[in-house]
């Protein structure tokens, strides 16, 4: 314990060594906030992915007989499925100002989306003639509709080879936001079977979102629905498709994962050139400390003892360095809307269009901050016994000689 005494006391008396610290500092700092903005990023993208569509996504064809208890009682012979819900997909054109809009296909206030028929509650339109819808908020912002507003939309009823147009007034009674801008810009959340009738189809349902239960082998599941589906005692016409979760998130998940581990080995890099400075800050103090050396070597102390010493000057410069480097990563997290501004002259640099979200998500993982921290650790003392093993080695005749 003597040993961290006498380098505690060190370090307070010499400026060099807290120097060293702020190095570790800001490496630790700045590579805390990068791992937690990816961390939330990732995690965040995940959430949505799964909240919107389920584990498993069973796509089914219009043309099939099946109707939607056939596909229920399958789905209940499968273990680990918790829930079914089928929705119905459909896509269609949605006019800023009404009717006027929708007339002129070439209109820049027609924008296109995707109707979502679904079973969940849906606020009733004020009469009978309108139907119900709830938009995301960006959409909703983007059309400038405003609860209780009218719109048209303009979609088209399958009819043998050829299409037919229908039009229909739809009442906005609802927002919604799952924080993803590209949900948010294109979802219109409608009654399934409302839709159903408007489109006159005969199946009122396109395909089913799947949850599966904790801890359950999605790709197992998976794999007994493709094997159910095969053997199905119902007429599919076309074979089903079935994704998971991370195959509808595509490359922007993957994207951002590999984004994260490439990032993480980059400002590591951060602490290793700090790790690196903490030899040479050693090395001044041994060059500056020699005198002192000698007279510990004189009076009896081993060799051990000395690289005791410096190792345990490393450790406290370590640990000021890591304490202080967690204390600007929990800074930084916390105003990073303030930091954005900063660095980009007071304009958002993270926008939405870009990157999905409208703000900037952040979740910490302290079981990685822990192995960054032990890693830190790990590199620091390995360096610091280089000027260790050269204090050992230093005569102590020549170091009391030194003036």
């Amino acid at each position: 314990m003597h040993f961290f005494n006498l380098a505690l006391a060190y370090f307070r008396g010499n400026l060099i060594l807290p120097l060293g610290s702020l190095g570790i500092a800001l490496g630790i700092g700045v590579l805390f906030t990068v791992i937690s903005v990816f961390n939330g990023f990732v995690g965040q993208l995940e959430s949505n992915i799964k909240r919107v569509s389920g584990d498993l996504v069973v796509e089914t064809s219009l043309m099939n007989q099946a109707t939607e208890q056939d596909f229920n009682a399958l789905f209940a012979d499968i273990p680990g499925i918790v829930s079914t819900q089928p929705q119905l997909h459909w896509f269609g054109l949605i006019g800023r100002r009404g009717s006027r809009s929708v007339s002129n296909s070439r209109s820049a206030d027609l924008s296109g989306v995707l109707l979502v028929g679904t079973d969940e509650n849906i606020p009733p339109a004020t009469t009978k003639s309108l139907t119900p819808m709830v938009v995301g908020k960006t959409l909703a912002d983007e059309l400038g509709l405003k609860i209780g507003d009218i719109a048209e939309v303009v979609s088209q009823r399958p009819n043998g080879k050829h299409a037919q147009p229908v039009r229909h007034s739809f009442q906005l009674t609802g927002t919604t936001s799952t924080g993803r801008f590209d949900q948010d810009i294109d979802r219109v959340l409608v009654n399934r079977t409302q839709l159903a009738l408007l489109i006159a189809l005969n199946s009122n349902f396109t395909n089913f979102k799947i949850n599966v239960a904790n801890n359950t082998d999605i790709d197992s599941v998976r794999q007994q629905l493709i094997t159910h589906l095969q053997d199905a005692p119902f007429d599919i016409q076309r074979p089903s498709r079935i994704k998971t979760w991370r195959e509808i998130g595509g490359t922007l998940l993957r994207a951002a994962e590999d984004q994260k581990g490439t990032l993480a080995i980059v400002f590591s890099f951060i602490v290793l050139v700090a790790a690196y400075q903490l030899i040479a800050t050693l090395l001044l103090l041994i060059s500056d400390k020699r005198k002192d050396i000698g007279i510990l070597g004189a009076i009896g102390a081993s060799p051990a003892s000395i690289r005791g010493f410096f190792l345990a000057l490393s450790c406290v410069i370590t640990t000021f360095g890591v304490v202080l480097g967690l204390i600007i990563g929990m800074l930084l997290n916390a105003n990073l809307h303030a930091v954005e501004l900063l660095i980009g002259g007071g304009k958002p640099i993270f926008l939405p269009e870009v990157y999905k979200f409208d703000h900037i998500p952040v979740a910490v993982d302290w079981p990685q901050v822990w192995l960054l921290i032990a890693i830190t650790y790990g590199i620091t003392l390995l360096f610091s016994l280089i000027p260790a093993i050269r204090a050992t080695r230093m005569s102590i005749v020549k170091a009391l000689i030194q003036r």
